[in-house]
């Protein structure tokens, strides 16, 4: 690690080395700092909304504790008025009619007081007698009114205090008795003291109860659960937390009261906190979601994150336009020798400056000149070794010999009647002639498409007529120079390579040359194997390296693009696309260049 950090120093660009000195001294800093902030700030926001989820479910639980109270408060008074007692037995005598309704209405004002001083709704006494005032007063009720209703035998088997939800009291026919939390007491007969003698009840409103419940917004998907023994009373639960509250409950009762602690459920985590509520018993339990509480320091974070990003690109942009203002010079002639690189020798660069790096570039300018010199040279010594090496290929074949020999073959056919010999030995003297041409280097397209003519015939000779050739010359470019021996050798990898590779050996060969304004353009195309991408690629791109251009192809093509090239220079030259199973098609380009 260490040696490829020197070998970065030693060979790094200078603009990333100062791009990463920026970073080293200004981004780096400003993000460890707004690290080691977003730590700060989410803490110190978690320990404000705990803070305030404290507080509020404290209020929460005194309030709530406070309203109960009240009513147990109420049914401890009147569980030991006399008067109550009387009201509820059964003994009528000495108890005349006037002193029951005196004695009822006195109980009523009692009730009454009771409800506006401890601020309940209502208290009723269920009593187990026939007198009047328990069928017209509202709130002295006949026990036999009662007697089929949950509440009332849960309360009248319970040996002490029973504190009754809304949903205790689901199958009361009264609906007014059905909406309210209660207390409920069960008063014995002083003489027969496990006797029944009556119920008390103090009633509120279920309404104030979810008020000081559901009005408690600790944070937006947090809940406040009112419990008994599992189930669920009361809840804040307004249908927003993404799961029931009812997976929680289990949870939420195994926690130790008064300690905020963490459970979870289907993939979600809490954190969650429980009380008891007072002389009820039951508990009241918040659940806020992690991602509530962190939600705060989440929001502030991204802030924190955007303003990061936005600081470190200014710094960055303003590293950049230092560094370019610096290195301007540089970096043109950086660009400068990549184009060069690329094969754009004609590039100059225009000094500024007396300094170090207006001597290198006059000194690249210099370079480039001698390199152009060099260049032309090359070219020419390259012409002249093809040139030497066509005519030394030439001068192998005695041309007097080869034709002496051709006539001697020929006559002899004649003589001994073989016309398919003679026809083949006149074809390959016209081939050679063509081919030889006097030692002309340029020919005409009409001798030239001659030329390939004779080759497609002898090749037909020697395999029954396999090639079947079509071709199609504009007039226009008869006269037209180009320099010889050309599309003999594309037509021969065509026939070779493309149409006898089929399971056939047979097929269509079309030879088509066109004039288009000042260009000449030859196209071969056969119904051959045909090539893939990476096949025409490989034989036909060409490339560049700084010794020399080199045409990827075999040695007949390879010599082609070469004489085009020096021949016209660029763009002229040969292309090629084909398609496997369907054929391929070579493309010459030349100048149109008249004899």
């Amino acid at each position: 690690m260490k040696n490829k950090f020197m070998r970065w120093l030693a060979c790094g660009k200078l603009a990333s080395k100062l791009m990463c000195i920026y970073f080293l001294l200004i981004v780096l800093p400003l993000g460890l700092f707004s690290f080691y902030a977003y730590l700060r700030v989410r803490a110190v926001v978690q320990e404000q909304t705990f803070s305030a989820a404290r507080t509020a479910f404290d209020d929460t639980c005194l309030s709530l504790e406070g309203l109960l109270g009240r009513l147990d408060g109420v049914i401890d008074i009147l569980s030991t008025d006399s008067l109550v007692y009387t009201m509820a037995s059964n003994d009528s005598r000495d108890y005349t009619y006037i002193r029951r309704l005196e004695d009822s209405d006195q109980l009523a004002t009692t009730f009454e007081d009771l409800c506006m001083l401890a601020d309940i709704d209502l208290i009723r006494l269920y009593v187990n007698n026939e007198y009047s005032y328990s069928n017209t007063r509202n709130n002295i009720i006949q026990i036999s009114d009662v007697a089929l209703n949950a509440w009332y035998k849960t309360a009248a088997e319970s040996s002490g205090r029973l504190w009754c939800a809304p949903i205790d009291f689901q199958d009361a026919s009264d609906e007014s008795l059905q909406n309210c939390f209660s207390s409920v007491q069960v008063i014995y007969n002083p003489n027969k003291v496990k006797e029944p003698l009556a119920v008390l009840r103090a009633d509120i409103d279920a309404s104030r109860v979810e008020q000081i419940v559901c009005g408690t917004s600790i944070t937006e998907n947090g809940m406040l659960l009112l419990l008994r023994k599992g189930q669920i009373l009361l809840s804040s639960d307004s249908g927003s937390s993404p799961i029931p509250p009812e997976t929680l409950v289990s949870q939420v009762q195994s926690l130790i009261p008064g300690t905020w602690e963490t459970i979870s459920a289907e993939g979600q985590e809490y954190y969650a906190r429980c009380e008891k509520i007072g002389p009820s018993g039951w508990l009241i339990a918040s659940i806020l979601p992690h991602q509530d509480v962190f939600r705060l320091s989440r929001e502030m974070s991204a802030e924190m994150l955007i303003i990061v990003v936005a600081v470190g690109l200014a710094a960055y942009l303003l590293a950049y336009l230092i560094s370019q203002s610096t290195l301007k010079r540089i970096a043109q002639l950086t660009s400068t020798m990549q184009a060069v690189e690329n094969g754009n020798v004609a590039v100059r660069l225009e000094p500024s400056g007396e300094d170090e790096i207006a001597q290198l570039m006059d000194g690249f300018n210099q370079m480039m000149d001698r390199v152009d010199m060099l260049m032309e040279e090359r070219v020419e010594y390259g012409r002249q070794i093809k040139n030497l090496e066509l005519k030394a290929l030439q001068a192998q074949i005695n041309p007097h010999f080869l034709y002496n020999s051709l006539d001697l073959i020929n006559c002899t056919a004649i003589s001994r009647n073989v016309p398919e010999i003679s026809r083949m030995v006149n074809a390959l003297g016209q081939f050679y002639r063509l081919s030889l041409s006097s030692g002309r280097e340029v020919i005409t397209l009409a001798e030239e498409l001659r030329h390939a003519k004779l080759y497609v015939e002898i090749q037909n000779l020697r395999f029954e007529n396999r090639v079947s050739a079509e071709w199609d010359m504009d007039p226009s470019a008869d006269c037209c120079q180009i320099i010889k021996i050309v599309l003999q050798p594309i037509i021969e990898n065509a026939i070779i390579h493309g149409i006898f590779e089929k399971s056939s050996k047979t097929g269509h060969l079309k030879v088509s040359i066109r004039r288009l304004d000042g260009d000449i353009r030859i196209t071969v195309e056969d119904d051959g194997m045909g090539m893939d991408e990476e096949t025409v690629l490989a034989n036909f791109s060409v490339h560049e390296t700084p010794e020399r251009r080199i045409i990827s192809s075999g040695y007949g093509i390879r010599n082609i693009q070469e004489r085009l090239l020096l021949a016209y220079g660029a763009p002229y030259g040969l292309s090629c696309r084909s398609c496997p199973g369907k054929g391929t098609v070579v493309t010459v380009l030349i100048p149109a260049i008249l004899t």
